[in-house]
């Protein structure tokens, strides 16, 4: 009987298929069983005789011109995600560097206390990395932003620098600005007419190839999976990465990282607690699960 021990080998090979890697697999198994399904279909149509199309050029300008508006969907949504990726990182900037310019408000004036002012900004950051994960609305993280607005406005008041001030305000407007592009990527769809038209050409090709005679029936199956595999698989793929937040969508696979993000939680959570006012309260904890 085998050990555990001696079973290590095998997780190298298994990690792949955690997390993401298994909900790819579940999508390439997904479509393989739709392309089954359409081979299935085929084979009844051919023993029926139900093949009324002969095989001519005109399917090929026909899988040109479906890849052609897929090909424009795929690069359409892939320069939206490639900026969606960037906007994790440019909201943990704004937010660190918020943070730590209002706890350097004390070395302008030494009288300021700004614990309550950092913790204000922590709270705002693990809101927005809540609220893209799909744990908060969008109306309270507006309203949690107005509210960390006010804490700001307070802190400007400590300073004699109108530099200063208008920096600090910059920063939550830097945050709102991203918060609403964040949100019109997940309202808005690429062109939806196009989806359309691409779904309908699709479903067009894989009924033609179905009912088109072949000279050999393996070739025609052969190419009706291939095709059918290839444009049903990329389909899928587009609507997904339509939306790179959908971090909430149990059928989604691919999302942009909020590793940054998190990484700048924590720091922020670190600076805060570097203030004695925070490391005497003992109910600090419940700071970040508020949300």
């Amino acid at each position: 009987m085998l050990r555990p021990r001696s079973l290590r080998w095998l997780r190298p090979l298994l990690t792949p298929f955690r997390g993401s890697h298994r909900r790819r697999l579940r999508l390439v198994l997904k479509v393989a069983l739709a392309v089954l399904a359409l081979v299935l279909l085929k084979l009844m149509v051919h023993s029926l005789g139900l093949e009324c199309i002969s095989l001519n050029p005109l399917f090929s300008a026909l899988v040109a011109a479906t890849v052609f508006l897929q090909g424009f969907l795929l690069n359409g949504v892939l320069s939206d995600f490639k900026e969606s990726e960037k906007l994790p990182s440019q909201l943990a900037t704004v937010l660190e560097n918020l943070a730590l310019e209002i706890a350097a408000v004390p070395k302008h004036n030494p009288t300021a206390e700004v614990s309550a002012e950092v913790a204000a900004v922590l709270r705002l950051a693990y809101g927005v990395h809540t609220w893209l994960l799909g744990g908060l609305a969008t109306t309270r993280l507006i309203a949690l932003h107005r509210e960390v607005h006010g804490s700001v406005v307070r802190v400007t008041v400590l300073l004699s620098s109108s530099t200063l001030q208008g920096r600090l305000m910059g920063h939550m407007g830097d945050v709102l600005q991203i918060i609403n592009r964040i949100e019109s990527i997940r309202q808005t769809h690429f062109v939806p007419l196009v989806y359309w038209l691409a779904s309908l050409g699709t479903g067009l090709l894989c009924v033609g190839l179905i009912i088109t005679r072949a000279a050999a029936l393996h070739e025609a199956v052969f190419f009706l999976a291939v095709i059918s595999f290839n444009l049903i698989f990329l389909l899928r793929l587009i609507l997904d990465i339509d939306n790179p937040f959908s971090f909430a969508d149990a059928n989604s696979i691919e999302f942009v990282s909020l590793k940054v993000l998190h990484e700048a939680c924590r720091r922020i959570q670190t600076l805060y607690q570097s203030f004695p006012v925070a490391r005497m309260r003992s109910n600090q904890p419940a700071l970040t699960s508020r949300l």
